[in-house]
């Protein structure tokens, strides 16, 4: 993937490649800070019914799941019950992602409705995107030198402002942002499965594949705008104030890892202020 981030200079290299890896990271981190649980690589990897009965979940069979109103209701039923959906209001994660080469720290915080901070740094580099409604900004602090902040506009700032999503993309269609366009039976690791069909509200299509025993996602699909094809595993999934997050994940471009991405902690209702997401000083004048 080319790297969007042209507009800011720096006396090294450094920072861009932190854009560009930062960028990667927030593709796969913000579908993990949802209400969306991941179930584990041995459901993933059990062997397949080979009898010819049809395949049955604690929520109904999956032609039953195939309606889209009773698969929306046992979803939620497993992935983000009725009070959490009501009442989650900031969800703050720590992690580290690890290219294949390094491992490097970042942080991720989200406040309703539209409120974004993701922080990740790179020895003393250290480069943060918010949002903050409609508006996209970016800072980097290097040792040595005052925080350098920007606005981000245009595709770059419309990517930011899609992944400040609260919660997983087939939530927020229920919610009305974005739909789901089908719902079908497919396969995953050779074991029947629900793969969900979503454009999202700023029209991006992603394919999300469903246990039906458990009613959690496996993977995600979704094919980037440069044509190649993205494709993100959940595992070790755990509760967290009573909503599952998954604290390991791998992406793959064309069937190649990506990075893998590690948790380190994951909290609910931290009493995150409106105040933290505000526009640098520099940008506000």
């Amino acid at each position: 993937m080319g790297s969007p981030y042209t507009n800011t200079k720096q006396a090294s290299d450094q920072p861009s490649k932190l854009q560009r890896l930062s960028k990667r990271i927030l593709y796969i981190t913000t579908f993990a800070l949802t209400c969306a649980a991941i179930y584990t690589a041995i459901q993933s990897t059990r062997a397949p019914d080979t009898s010819t009965a049809e395949t049955q979940s604690p929520r109904g069979s999956i032609q039953k799941l195939l309606n889209p109103e009773t698969f929306m209701a046992a979803y939620l039923a497993i992935n983000c019950k009725a009070p959490l959906l009501q009442t989650t209001q900031t969800i703050r994660v720590t992690g580290k992602i690890d290219d294949g080469t390094k491992n490097e720290n970042f942080v991720l915080i989200k406040k309703q409705p539209d409120l974004m901070l993701f922080t990740i740094s790179r020895e003393a580099h250290q480069i943060t995107f918010g949002v903050n409604g409609q508006t996209v900004w970016r800072r980097i602090r290097t040792p040595n030198r005052e925080p350098h902040s920007t606005t981000i506009d245009g595709s770059e700032a419309q990517t930011w402002k899609s992944q400040a999503r609260f919660y997983d993309r087939i939530i927020e269609a229920h919610l009305g942002n974005g739909h789901i366009t089908a719902i079908e039976s497919a396969e995953w690791e050779d074991s029947e499965c629900l793969k969900v069909h979503v454009t999202d509200a700023e029209g991006e299509k992603i394919e999300t594949f469903i246990d039906p025993q458990s009613m959690h996602p496996l993977a995600e699909t979704q094919t980037l705008p440069d044509g190649t094809l993205q494709k993100t595993l959940y595992s070790d999934y755990r509760d967290v104030d009573g909503m599952p997050i998954p604290f390991f994940m791998t992406t793959y471009i064309n069937d190649k890892v990506m990075n893998r991405i590690q948790l380190n902690s994951a909290s609910l209702n931290t009493g995150i202020i409106s105040k933290l997401f505000e526009i640098p000083d520099s940008l506000a004048k």
